[in-house]
């Protein structure tokens, strides 16, 4: 049919009319889509490197242990526990300030200081010569790695709203870890090297990747993105429209600054600290699986080779689950079932580790732990960024969640004592209390918000002084 033939009079412009407006807001939803996308592109790939380099140089302490370490710098008893352990006192202490100040300085400034330090101090245990040693350098590395992480799932969160957030933090953290989860295979590679220019293997270790993350101090400099409001390469009305969907989403205000006054009002809030503690029982899970899966591997009988090696796979899978649970959990706008779903699944990959009949059902074990801990951890991050209001307050409250992190860190380093090998039952018991609690937190705070978006639906309460907020559940 001729539909021109069709309308006549005042109808043939109507219909101009309609097709010009669809076009006109299809051309604001082509260019919002391409705003997020270039925002995509320059703020989260070079996260996603540091995060590698961060999680390698921190974590590759593990098989440099299997491969020669231990026995060169007399790591007997609990010493292997305590050179974990230390690392974590000034990581946890430093986060706190240091969102204080960002917004005061530039961003590339201190990351190219963060990343040349940390950098320079994981190059220098390749040369330690006793266990004293040991513990000065991890004590450093925890003091320039300590604010990394609350860092960036500010500066990530402060580029998004609620609901594209998660996807971003997932594809930042899983990409960082399935990275990271190379250095076995990066290890194995290395420690080939043993006696080349009078080092062993496990300094070869300590030495590559430790040059390999002072180099990048200098590409940071020109590739990390400033705050919003201070990236050159946002136009003014590209600025205009992320200021509108964030305070349209949280009433996010980007020039609102941190004072005394908002960051106690922040931690005068309940919900905060209960958001922040979850980060503690699924990273203490995530530590011990990253601190103590080559170990467990060792026991289950392979060789220190296939010990290393075997690191890498649980994490490619846990990468992929990691960004289909992102992707997922942005799709339906809920955080808490994903993160009581990915406890339980950790809790049954502990059991099976510990209890399996045999080495397949071990590795299952192994399997599900990882995947578990590490799809829970972005949903936490989440969890907290959805529901905390405004600039100032969620400035506060993801550091004090990181701290919370880093206490899990700590557990997670002596939950798996060495007299307790090669069962670890004691840390086994110690894993399963801890996510408990976590389920009981999770599920007990998404029943109170529920109850609290139905009471703003039925009798228009405002949920955190702002009008038309629902609590993400």
């Amino acid at each position: 049919m001729d539909i021109g033939k069709e309308v006549t009079g005042g109808i043939a412009p109507a219909l101009d009319e309609k097709y010009e407006e669809i076009e006109h807001l299809e051309g604001h939803a082509f260019s919002d889509k391409r705003l997020v996308r270039k925002i995509d592109i320059h703020v989260i790939p070079i996260l996603i490197i540091l995060f590698t380099f961060s999680l390698i140089d921190r974590n590759i302490i593990a098989t440099a242990r299997v491969a020669g370490m231990g026995e060169a710098l007399g790591l007997t008893g609990n010493r292997y526990s305590i050179a974990l352990l230390v690392l974590f006192p000034l990581y946890i202490l430093i986060e706190l300030p240091t969102n204080f100040i960002l917004r005061k300085i530039s961003v590339k400034a201190f990351f190219f200081g963060m990343v040349f330090c940390w950098g320079t101090v994981a190059m220098c245990h390749a040369f330690v010569n006793n266990f004293r040693q040991l513990v000065v350098l991890r004590i450093l590395l925890g003091l320039f790695e300590g604010s990394f992480q609350p860092v960036c799932i500010y500066i990530v969160s402060s580029w998004y709203t609620r609901y594209e957030t998660q996807r971003r933090l997932a594809f930042w953290f899983a990409l960082g870890q399935l990275l990271a989860a190379f250095s076995g295979i990066l290890s194995y590679g290395l420690s080939t090297l043993n006696g080349r220019g009078g080092l062993d293997g496990w300094q070869w270790i300590y030495l590559v990747p430790g040059l390999i993350t002072v180099a990048l101090s200098v590409p940071v400099w020109f590739l990390v993105c400033e705050f919003p409001e201070n990236a050159k390469w946002l136009k003014q009305d590209e600025l205009a429209r992320l200021r509108g969907w964030l305070a349209t989403d949280r009433a996010e205000i980007l020039e609102e600054r941190m004072t005394v006054g908002r960051a106690v009002a922040g931690l005068r809030d309940w919900k905060v600290w209960v958001l922040a503690s979850l980060l503690f029982f699924v990273t203490a899970a995530a530590y011990t699986m990253s601190f103590f899966t080559p170990t467990i591997l060792s026991s289950l009988g392979f060789s220190v080779a296939l010990s290393q090696i075997l690191v890498t796979p649980p994490y490619i899978a846990a990468c992929l689950a990691n960004i289909a649970t992102g992707l997922i959990a942005d799709k339906v706008h809920m955080r808490s079932p994903f993160i009581i779903g990915h406890v339980v699944l950790t809790m049954t990959g502990f059991g099976l580790i510990g209890w399996g009949p045999n080495t397949g059902a071990k590795m299952t074990g192994i399997y599900f732990s990882i995947i578990g801990s590490q799809c829970a951890i972005p949903s936490v991050y989440t969890f907290l960024a959805n529901n905390v209001v405004g600039t100032t307050k969620r400035q506060i409250a993801v550091p004090l969640q990181t701290v919370w992190g880093g206490i899990g860190g700590i557990a997670g380093s002596l939950y798996f004592r060495q007299q307790d090998y090669p069962k670890y039952r004691p840390g086994l018991y110690a894993s399963f209390t801890s996510l408990s609690i976590c389920l009981i937190l999770t599920s007990s705070i998404a029943l109170y918000f529920q109850r609290q978006n139905k009471k703003a639906d039925k009798e228009g309460k405002i949920l955190e002084g702002f009008e038309g907020f629902r609590y993400t559940l």
